[in-house]
This record gives structure tokens, sequence and C-alpha cells, in this order.
């Protein structure tokens, strides 16, 4: 397997680039190992000649998966769906396959860089990390970590998309703890690609009971996946939840869609924000397949009708209960935020189509926008109705 040192370079489309060292290790390089893949960070040699569009700063990720995972699947993937990256949370997919074909004095020169993979490089701790450290996040950062997530696969839904292996491992938090970003999207569903060879069944711990038999790899495929990892970020808030953690993901994996205690217990919590949160949950909980679990739409309503200001301002909290420092009192106002226009989602491509050619998605924080415009014309339209009885009443006094 590609084993590269801090002194390794390599050039990559007439840029060199240089490997990360360890933030931890500082001797050794920057290698994150995962199940199909170890992924390197590098950073460019000198003024990068053309930097990955919206990679963090100029890092890049190299992605050089093991044997068993190299398939020209994975370049058809990335060609079709290399317009993915507008989306929300989607940024990994503005990616550039190494072929030997296309770099052959490279993977000449290293045989496993052969399918590898250059992307932007997503600052921040994966989800896994902050259940496994039992690390706390407060009532609003919970909010907004849910809501960045039911965005980014509402999105996805909309777009006939779905990552098909949703997991703790695969979502990384940025460091604001305002937005996350998902990875590993090489399987990614669409009704235009061809199946991979071996289709995902799904991460213990969210793995619905009917994929470990057939697969998840549908438009489906993210909807209890992403049920759990949403209540997980809602839920996270409250110490007795972060106490009461399985480990890697929240819940054990021999107890998915079972009545227990740790279920309970996350319902109960997540209801503060909404009792709406608590059934669309159990309706994913107690559903026999993915078909059945409720579409990322309804998370998505739930999230935008929430009232703007500080949870605490606004939901039924005891501050002592979820660690909040500072409660808003009951009889201040809290002022309203401004009208939110999320990045919109471009529609998936059909045969023939290009992202900037299909409808895009706004998000209903637009509704406001419409109103106001609305009411706006309606103003106009009754000054103008005044401005042309005057004239005409002037005209019927004039000599």
């Amino acid at each position: 397997m590609f084993n590269p040192s801090l002194n390794t370079r390599l050039v990559i489309d007439e840029q060199e680039y240089k490997f990360s060292p360890h933030p931890v290790v500082p001797t050794l390089v920057w290698g994150q190992e995962g199940r199909h893949a170890i992924v390197y960070r590098m950073e460019p040699v000198g003024e990068p000649v053309r930097a990955l569009s919206r990679a963090n700063g100029h890092a890049v990720a190299l992605k050089v998966f093991r044997p068993a995972f190299r398939h020209p699947g994975l370049l058809e993937s990335a060609e079709a769906l290399s317009w993915a990256h507008e989306l929300p949370g989607m940024r990994v997919c503005d990616q550039k396959v190494i072929r030997r074909e296309t770099h052959p004095q490279l993977v000449g020169q290293y045989e496993d860089l052969d399918y590898a993979m250059l992307m932007p490089w997503i600052e921040g701790q994966t989800w896994f990390d902050y259940l496994q450290k039992r690390e706390r996040t407060t009532l609003d950062q919970s909010r907004a970590l849910a809501e960045s997530m039911v965005w980014t696969l509402y999105a996805l839904e909309i777009n006939k998309l779905a990552h098909c292996d949703l997991s703790s491992g695969n979502v990384i938090v940025d460091p604001s703890l305002q937005s996350v970003h998902l990875v590993d999207v090489e399987d990614l569903y669409s009704p235009w690609l061809t199946p991979p060879p071996m289709v995902p069944a799904g991460t213990p711990g969210y793995q619905h009971r009917e994929v470990s038999k057939v697969g998840q790899w549908r438009s489906t495929g993210d909807r209890f996946a992403g049920a759990v990892l949403m209540a997980e970020m809602l839920g996270w808030a409250h110490p007795e939840v972060r106490e009461n953690a399985f480990g890697e993901s929240y819940f054990a994996p021999d107890e998915l869609q079972k009545d227990t205690p740790r279920y309970h217990l996350l319902q109960e919590v997540i209801r503060v924000y909404d009792e709406g949160f608590a059934d669309v949950f159990a309706d994913a909980w107690k559903s026999d397949s993915l078909e059945e679990c409720p579409p990322f739409e309804e998370w998505y309503d739930l999230v935008d009708d929430l009232p703007y200001g500080p949870v605490a301002s606004w939901a039924p909290v005891n501050p002592q209960e979820f660690d909040v420092e500072t409660a808003v009192p009951d009889n201040i106002a809290v002022p309203a935020q401004p009208v939110r226009v999320s990045m919109p989602a471009a529609s998936a491509p059909g045969p023939g189509q290009t992202a900037a050619t299909n409808p895009q998605v706004q998000r209903s924080g637009c509704r406001l926008i419409f109103v106001i415009i609305g009411v706006a014309l309606l103003l106009l339209c009754y000054a103008t109705f005044v401005a042309i009885e005057w004239s005409l009443l002037q005209g019927a006094f004039t000599p």
C-alpha cells in the first residue's frame, strides 16, 4: 500500500504537492485510515497552479483506495456528479480521479495511486469524534448542526441523490459548529449511475433492519441513518444523552429499532424543540423499510419552522438540565434574525443537461421575501391608483 513520508513530493497536473505533518505527531504524515481507503492531507508547493474549487485554503485530500475498492465506477461517478459540489455540505464532490491513462508517470512510480482521488480537504472533526469523546454541544449548536444536516440531506433528496453510507464517521463538523459536510461519497446514488460492485449495506449503529440483506443503494437510502444522525445532533446538548451514548454511535448496533431506554431518552430530549421531531423519528424507528421512513422534507419543514433566537429563549428547557450558561428571561424580547436564504440546490442533470441549466431549489426562508415583495407591489398599485384618481379630479375642475 502507498506509504508516503514528509519528504515525498507528487506532481499532479503540473502542481507539486507535499504531505502535511500530523497535528499530534509532527514526524508522521497526516493520514486518516478508513474501511475503503486512506486519506492524506497535502499542500501545494509554491504558488498553486489551480486550487480545487471550494478547497479550504489550498489544502487538498488525496484518497488512496485499497485494491479491492478500485474500479472504473469511481471515475464514472466522479465525472457524472462533479456538479454536486454546489450542493450544501457536498464540497468533496469536486474530485479528480488519477488513472494510469491520464497520469502515466505518477502511476508508473506509485502503482497504488491508480484510481486515487484528489479533492478539497475539509477542516473539522467528524461527528464520530464528538460521540466517542462525549464532547459537549450547546442547544444552539445542536440546533445549527441538525439544521445543516437536514438541509444537506433534503438537497440530495430533491436532486434524486443519496449518500448511501451515512454514519458518524462520514460527517465532518465545521470548527464553527454551525455546519456539516459529508465525505466518502464514492457510493453516492443517482438514477443515472451504474450500481457499485459492492452495494452499501449501512454502518453498525445506523443500519435499518432491512438493508443488511438488500443494501441501501437507492433514492431512499439515507432516510433511516439520516434520522438517527439528526436525532443524535438535536439531543447531544443534553448531558444525560452524552453520558448514555454507546460510543461511535448513540445507539448500540443490536438495539436499533427496539424499545430501549436509550430510545426513550432521546425521544424525550428532542421533544424540547418540537413534538414533531419525536413523531418523525418514531416513524423512522418503527418502519419496516427505508421507503416507509419519513422523507427529509418533513424534517426540513420542522427545522425551518423553529423560532429564531437562542433555543433557551423559546423552548421549554430547564437551564440547569441542559447546562445553559445564559438563559434569556421570558420577559426579554429576542430580536428576530434577518431572513435566511441559503445556497440553492441545483437539480440533478438528466441526459443532455448540466447543473447550470436545471431548476434550482430555494430555501423556504424565501417565503417571507415573497410576502414582503407582494405587500410592496400592493402598496405601489394603491399609490398609482390614487395618483390617477387625483389627476382625473384635477382635470375635471380645470376650465
